[in-house]
């Protein structure tokens, strides 16, 4: 009788994701079940961790298609909830009381045996909110953060602990529970990834194992970055055509890298008003138009 029930409520669930993208029910509880989060040993998940897997797309907004949430099975063998830096971001970017955040890295700097150059000591991610006048403020440090297995640290070892130092504050501000990132370290009987992004999405089946997108050079991102915004400036909805290509065509955290640079310069150019009369006419453009920009670079 209790499986039955717990069939029923994720059949209520998986019918109401399915309204949501408008598909039919059984076809995306198959998809579900045997392709986003089928496991890399080929079992795909119960009746009960898909409930709890939906239940935490829909309690938090999150987009399993989109990379935003992904199933891992842990040491002790329940299915874990894992959240990209995409969802993480979603999910703050829709809390009503969220009111901006900033990074600052720490001047102070280390060595580390496994790396070859000085890093910053720390970094600081500062959470605003609505009506409260001062930032929630967190440290997270670079030697308990690195981690010298892991490809990605090794290559962007800041941009990395500022993912860390976000999600983290973001834990601390809007008390999120129940969800873990791909940094996260538990213990024997739980999920153990060591904050080794490239190891945890070896095991995240068929969706994750597409091949990813290659990252760039960052003088040549930066250059990209540039030529984007120079498009995006003077044609009408030249940001949310922007926004889109990077998400298309740059990997992730090279998509956040460009977000970042992108959101903040269009708010330095929201604050400076042209001159009256003098308006921008609106220009058609496509994302045939940013591809373009690629074309050019290469």
């Amino acid at each position: 009788m209790e499986n039955n029930a717990i069939k029923a409520q994720t059949v209520s669930l998986v019918a109401r994701l399915a309204s949501k993208f408008g598909v039919e029910p059984g076809k995306l509880m198959a998809c579900l079940m045997n392709q986003v989060f089928k496991q890399s040993d080929g079992v795909a998940p119960s009746n009960e961790e898909l409930m709890v897997l939906l239940l935490v797309c829909e309690n938090f907004g999150l987009n399993p298609f989109n990379r935003e949430i992904f199933a891992f099975r842990g040491k002790g063998g329940d299915v874990i909830p894992v959240v990209s830096l995409d969802g993480w971001c979603k999910i703050v970017r829709n809390q009503k009381d969220f009111n901006g955040m900033s990074f600052k890295f720490s001047e102070s700097t280390i060595k580390l045996n496994c790396y070859g150059g000085e890093l910053p000591e720390y970094v600081e991610c500062s959470i605003k909110l609505k009506g409260v006048e001062d930032p929630v403020t967190i440290q997270e440090y670079m030697v308990e953060c690195f981690n010298e297995k892991s490809s990605v640290w090794r290559k962007w070892p800041r941009r990395m602990l500022r993912t860390r130092g976000f999600i983290q504050c973001a834990r601390l501000v809007f008390s999120l529970t129940g969800i873990y990132d791909e940094g996260d370290t538990f213990g024997e009987d739980g999920f153990n990834s060591s904050g080794t992004t490239s190891d945890l999405k070896s095991q995240i089946p068929l969706v994750q194992q597409l091949p990813a997108r290659p990252s760039l050079e960052k003088s040549r991102l930066d250059a990209l970055i540039g030529k984007l915004i120079e498009h995006a400036k003077n044609r009408d909805d030249g940001w949310e055509r922007a926004f889109q290509w990077i998400e298309e065509k740059f990997s992730q955290e090279d998509c956040a890298y460009a977000k970042e640079v992108l959101t903040a310069k269009r708010k330095e150019l929201s604050l400076s008003s042209l001159p009256e009369g003098n308006e921008i006419l609106p220009e058609e453009t496509s994302p045939a138009t940013f591809q373009g920009v690629l074309n050019e670079d290469r």
